[in-house]
């Protein structure tokens, strides 16, 4: 993707290095989560079926507390607001790729699809994709219902709306509450993670800057023992523990990835962040085919052999879905709703004041964010 074909429109603090850093680890985690799962579907055994627990504690959590930082403005605006330049983009954008998912299962028969409640070729699941989320898309969902939350509660004290998401994330990993649908679960474990980085962005950003070594080793400890427990135990069910090993992966996680984002040898961790957008949106249709032609053509393999296939897999899944980005953000209806486009291209010709490209809705900031604006636009940009 070039440094011109999508850019950050902003007017919060300019985006960390540590955040696409972040961003690049958590994608290449969701795509070797996401290889696993197809693999094993397609016969083909690698990694410990447990360590698809050990998979779920940083990515979702980290995309979304760095949305909420990103969105911690929005709680400020009108609902009008809120409705152009956070909620309309992504619901816009959700439809449109839940309805190119639909139509790639739909045109090529036999692949399994998404493994949840519907399949991926069901109309059905089309229909209700609004209420019932279903497909690996759930996160762009969840962030619409997250920035209308955050500002829905905007007047609850910012401690009590951060406990009360803690309790709600803490019921549904013990299992307390069970919707029966993927992505609404997925919702209620995971708010608190964005409530508390819109709520608290000044004190992540402190943190960040003052990254030390002890908060780093007492981080990493929390996480090998939550960690370890909920890969040799069946224990997801104890209250708070699956939240614990979630907030300390992050910790950790924000915290290296302070140190690791200077790294110019690891510069393309960075890369990925930057485009993890593309990368999850993509990815699935590079990785349900080939891991369904391996299952025909492998079958049961040796666990090590399988091991190597999965890593390759995910090497081979983030390559294609960069290649195919520079293919997709060519067309720009696949990513930007036609309504931002006239306003932007209104305003660059000289349109009234009350058409302002600031007030245009994007796609909220920050979590796999590629916000899409046209080169020479007079907002202030961030390229990516």
């Amino acid at each position: 993707m070039t440094a011109t074909a999508f850019r950050w429109t902003v007017s919060e603090p300019r985006p960390r290095a540590w955040m696409n850093f972040a961003k690049g680890v958590a994608i290449a985690m969701v795509v070797l989560y996401h290889v696993t799962l197809y693999l094993q579907h397609a016969g083909i055994m690698g990694l410990p079926n447990r360590m698809k627990l050990v998979l779920e504690l940083f990515p979702m959590p980290v995309f979304f507390l760095i949305a909420g930082l990103f969105g911690a403005r929005a709680v400020t605006w009108t609902f009008g607001n809120l409705w152009r330049r956070r909620l309309l983009p992504v619901l816009y954008l959700y439809i449109v790729w839940s309805i190119v998912r639909f139509a790639f299962y739909l045109i090529i028969p036999g692949l399994s699809g998404e493994l949840g409640e519907l399949p991926a070729s069901n109309p059905i699941s089309l229909a209700l994709i609004l209420v019932w989320p279903s497909s690996s898309y759930w996160f762009i969902y969840a962030l619409a219902v997250f920035a209308f939350a955050a500002w829905a509660l905007r007047k609850l004290p910012p401690v009590v709306h951060v406990i009360l998401a803690a309790l709600l994330s803490s019921a549904v990993t013990a299992g307390l509450i069970n919707s029966g649908n993927i992505g609404w679960n997925r919702v209620g474990a995971l708010y608190v993670f964005y409530a508390f980085g819109a709520l608290y962005a000044p004190r992540v950003y402190a943190a960040v800057a003052k990254v030390s070594v002890q908060r780093t080793l007492l981080a990493a400890a929390a996480l090998v023992a939550s960690a370890a427990i909920l890969f040799l135990l069946p224990a997801r069910w104890v209250p708070f523990l699956v939240l614990l090993g979630q907030a300390s992966a992050v910790a950790l996680g924000v915290l290296l990835s302070a140190y690791l984002a200077r790294l110019r040898m690891l510069s393309f961790v960075s890369t990925m962040g930057a485009e993890s957008l593309q990368i999850y949106l993509l990815h699935l249709f590079v990785i349900v085919p080939i891991a369904g032609l391996l299952g025909l053509l492998l079958g049961g393999v040796h666990r090590g052999v399988g091991i190597a296939i999965q890593f390759g897999l995910v090497v081979v899944a983030i390559v294609v879905s960069l290649l195919l980005s520079k293919l997709t953000t060519r067309v720009r209806w696949l990513y930007v709703p036609p309504v931002i486009r006239r306003r932007r291209a209104s305003a660059q010709a000289g349109a009234p004041a009350s058409v302002s490209t600031t007030d245009a809705p994007t796609i909220p900031d920050g979590p796999l964010t590629a916000v899409t604006s046209p080169p020479n636009t007079r907002d202030k940009e961030i390229s990516t």
